[in-house]
Order: structure tokens, then C-alpha cells, then sequence
């Protein structure tokens, strides 16, 4: 089943620092409620295209390990990843600076689900309600580490 999530979330901070954090894989587990452990696939410090990185997480209470490649990079406006190992999915994360410092996070997921019609409408309905999540902790980290503007 192929599978299309969006959603969005407002963060009262300017979207450098946001940005930053979408991009640094040791930080994902503080924010992404998917996600117990990631690192640099190589080591590398610096993110930008073709950077990779691995990941480890449960979905529908399998533990699954997916490393994913940098196809998007754009800062701070566009940080885009393809699966290349693990669930197929593709995730593109847009940042859209607003008027007084606050900003507008955009997440796309597609991709294709295992288990059928059935397996992919439990994926969905599991990775939407974590996305949702995931995002709501992202503003929470941004805005207590950002001080207002």
C-alpha cells in the first residue's frame, strides 16, 4: 500500500535553528518519537546531499533499523531523506520562515507499507499519530532552546 502523510506545525523560532535540528541525526531521538538511536552512517560531522545516516526504531512493535540518504538539502528551507535500507519511505521536511521570528514546519512522507491493505491502513494510522507527536516535541525542543524574539 502506498502510503501519503502531511502535516504541519508552527514553532516560535526563526528556522535556522530549526533546521539545524532536523538535520542533525543524534538529535532525532530527543524529537522523533520513532526513533531510539541514530548516527552519521560515515562519521561525517557536516550533513548536506548524498550524507547518510542510520537509524533504529519500532513500528507497530517491530524493532526495525533503516538508514536513510540525503536527497534534498537546501538550508534552511528544505531537508529531504529517502529510505535506502528499511521501510521505503521518502520524508521532506520545508521550512517556512513567518512574520516575528516564527516559522512554519511542512513534513511530506510517502512510500510503500508492507502488510497489504491491511498492514499499510495500521502503518498510516500509526505514523500519522507519530508524526503528529514527533512534531509537537520538535516545537517544544526550538522553542525552549530559541530564546523569543
Amino acid at each position: 500500500m502506498t502510503l501519503s502523510l502531511r502535516a504541519s506545525i508552527d514553532i516560535c523560532a526563526p528556522a535556522e535553528p530549526i533546521f539545524a535540528l532536523l538535520c542533525s541525526p543524534e538529535r532525532l531521538p530527543a524529537w522523533n518519537t520513532s526513533v531510539e538511536t541514530a548516527r552519521s552512517a560515515d562519521g561525517a560531522t557536516e550533513v548536506g546531499l548524498g550524507s547518510r545516516a542510520i537509524f533504529t526504531g519500532r513500528l507497530l512493535g517491530q524493532r526495525l533499523e533503516s538508514e536513510t540518504e540525503v536527497v534534498g538539502f537546501d538550508p534552511p528551507r528544505l531537508f529531504a531523506t529517502r529510505a535506502i535500507r528499511g521501510p521505503r519511505l521518502h520524508t521532506t521536511f520545508q521550512v517556512e520562515p513567518l512574520p516575528e521570528g516564527t516559522s512554519r514546519v511542512v513534513v511530506e512522507v510517502t512510500g510503500d507499507v508492507p502488510g497489504g491493505r491491511l498492514g499499510g491502513m495500521l502503518a498510516e494510522g500509526f505514523l500519522r499519530s507519530e508524526l503528529v507527536a514527533s512534531l509537537q516535541r520538535l516545537r517544544t525542543m526550538c522553542e525552549q532552546e530559541v530564546p523569543s524574539v
